[in-house]
C-alpha cells in the first residue's frame, strides 16, 4: 500500500542528499504543529550554545526567538504548511552574491521550478503522521560543480546538523506534550 505523498516530495522529488529523524508524540497534531512553530532558541541547547559561542555571547537574547521563526527570517522560506505537514526551504547561490535567492510568488511552485545554475535547493519539513513527528531534509545542487562542492560541505556538516535537527525534535515534544500548551 502506498503511502500518500507529502508536500517535501512534491516541491522536491529529486534529490542528492537526505536525512530524515522522527521522534514520538502524545500530543494531538494541532498542539505538536503549533509546538513546531513557538519552539524557542532555549529549547534547541546545543545549537543555541554554538550560536552563542560563534557570536561571543551577542546571540543570548535570541532564547527567546521562535527558532523556526529566524529561519525564516534569515532566508528560508514557508514552501507549503497544510493540516499535517510543513515544508520551508531555501535555494541558495554559491557564487557571488552567495546568499539565498529570491522566491517569486507563490513560493512553493517557484523553488520546485528553480534550476538556475550555481545554486543548491535545501528543503526540510515536519510532518506529523501516526503519532509521530517526522523531519526530512533534502538538497539539490542545480549543476555539477556546485554538486560536487556541497557534497564536501555535507560531509562536514550531516552529523552536527543531524544531531540539532533530533535536539529540535525533542524541544518539539516538549513542548507540544506540556500542559500548559493544551488548548481547551
Amino acid at each position: 500500500m502506498k503511502t500518500e505523498t507529502t508536500a517535501l516530495e512534491r516541491l522536491l522529488p529529486r534529490y542528492d542528499h537526505h536525512e530524515r529523524h522522527s521522534v514520538a508524540v502524545r500530543a494531538p497534531r494541532e498542539s505538536v504543529l503549533r509546538a513546531v512553530d513557538e519552539t524557542r532558541w532555549r529549547d534547541v541547547p546545543l545549537f543555541h550554545a554554538m550560536m552563542v559561542v560563534g557570536s561571543l555571547g551577542t546571540k543570548r537574547d535570541k532564547a527567546q526567538e521562535p527558532f523556526l521563526g529566524s529561519m525564516t527570517g534569515g532566508g528560508f522560506t514557508e514552501l507549503h504548511r497544510g493540516p499535517g505537514e510543513l515544508v520551508v526551504g531555501a535555494a541558495v547561490s554559491v557564487r557571488e552574491p552567495k546568499g539565498p535567492a529570491e522566491l517569486a510568488e507563490p513560493a512553493g511552485e517557484s523553488f520546485a521550478a528553480f534550476e538556475r545554475p550555481g545554486h543548491y535547493k535545501v528543503a526540510f519539513n515536519f510532518r506529523y503522521d501516526n503519532g509521530r513527528l517526522i523531519t526530512e531534509t533534502r538538497v539539490l545542487s542545480t549543476d555539477e560543480a556546485t554538486r560536487r562542492s556541497f557534497a564536501r560541505y555535507w560531509t562536514l556538516i550531516r552529523l552536527p546538523g543531524g544531531l540539532i535537527r533530533r535536539e529540535w525534535l525533542h524541544g518539539i515534544r516538549r513542548r507540544a506534550e506540556s500542559p500548559s500548551d493544551r488548548t481547551p
